[in-house]
């Protein structure tokens, strides 16, 4: 660790040294990536589990009805949206607490936005199918 002295003869530490390196050696990137891992784990193991009763399910929706199949898949569509704005909203959050670029930040905002309104819109459509 490097030490510095002020005028007054005081022990000055930088900021890296005060955050013992932790910024150095690439926490945030380790952590993006496990946690990465880790959903993806999770959702491979949620498909090979869930696979025959998915297939099952996709093969009864597309021999019914058009309208029929928007309404059998609207659900998961809706629970797609909602882990897009999620995963959005964690890496604006990211991309606040890391102190990265401005321009960021808006291109999270501006897809959380989006996001949002075709959420908004599956919900509506969602409701608008389940009364007819």
């Amino acid at each position: 660790m490097a030490a510095h002295y002020d005028e007054a003869h005081q022990l000055v530490i930088s900021a890296d040294d005060v955050r013992s390196g932790v910024t150095g050696h690439n926490v945030r990137y380790v952590l993006a990536l496990s946690m990465t891992g880790v959903i993806a784990a999770f959702a491979a193991i949620a498909i090979y589990f869930g696979f025959d009763t998915l297939s099952a399910r996709l093969s009864t929706a597309f021999a019914r009805h058009p309208l029929e199949i928007v309404q059998s898949l609207a659900p998961y569509a809706a629970i797609l949206l909602g882990g897009t704005l999620i995963g959005g909203l964690a890496l604006g959050l990211w991309n606040v607490i890391a102190g990265q670029s401005e321009d960021g930040d808006e291109r999270f905002m501006r897809a959380r936005v989006a996001t949002q309104f075709a959420l908004i819109c599956m919900i509506m459509a969602m409701l608008y199918l389940s009364t007819h």
